[in-house]
């Protein structure tokens, strides 16, 4: 009977640790999603206006797919190395900084159909687009950090195998 719990014990270890790996990613996952519907939406309203612009948002969701797969595979396949997920935020990044000055050209209208070529739109979509490009250099640091085993997640699953002297 101890031989049973002890093996249980064990397995629920594994699980757990399996969990605490994947986890070192939740804010990386939870913002992919959000800047997947963001995008979505953008390419929706885009095709609707029958812009020339959709091609933008379509690749950046075609990345997004490959973002998805590999943050799928990191529940059953640990890895510190996701190249797909930086280089999708690295073109995030890349996109929102080109968007930045056309928010006040003249393509305003073509690039974002859906709001009125206002003064307020326009510094709406700007502080839009500024906190776009902090949050793709916050899990760019998350991605970097985890990559090098220096985020505050590896200490703790560090400290939760000693207990488990694994």
């Amino acid at each position: 009977m101890a031989g049973i719990k002890k093996s249980l014990d064990h397995k629920r270890a594994k699980e757990s640790l399996k969990y605490m790996y994947y986890n070192r990613y939740l804010l990386v996952r939870y913002l992919t999603a959000v800047f997947f519907f963001a995008n979505l939406y953008w390419l929706l309203f885009l095709l609707l206006a029958h812009t020339k612009f959709a091609f933008i948002p379509l690749t950046l969701l075609v990345v997004l797919v490959l973002v998805a797969a590999e943050q799928v595979k990191l529940f059953s396949d640990h890895t510190n190395h996701t190249p797909k997920t930086k280089l999708y935020y690295w073109f995030q990044l890349l996109v929102n900084l080109a968007l930045l000055p056309m928010v006040f050209s003249p393509m305003f209208s073509e690039l974002f159909p859906f709001m009125a070529n206002t003064k307020a739109a326009g510094q709406l979509l700007s502080v839009v687009l500024f906190l776009s490009i902090l949050l793709c250099l916050i899990i760019l640091r998350r991605l970097h950090m985890i990559r090098h085993d220096q985020d505050r997640h590896f200490a703790r699953i560090k400290e939760y195998e000693k207990t488990l002297h694994i």
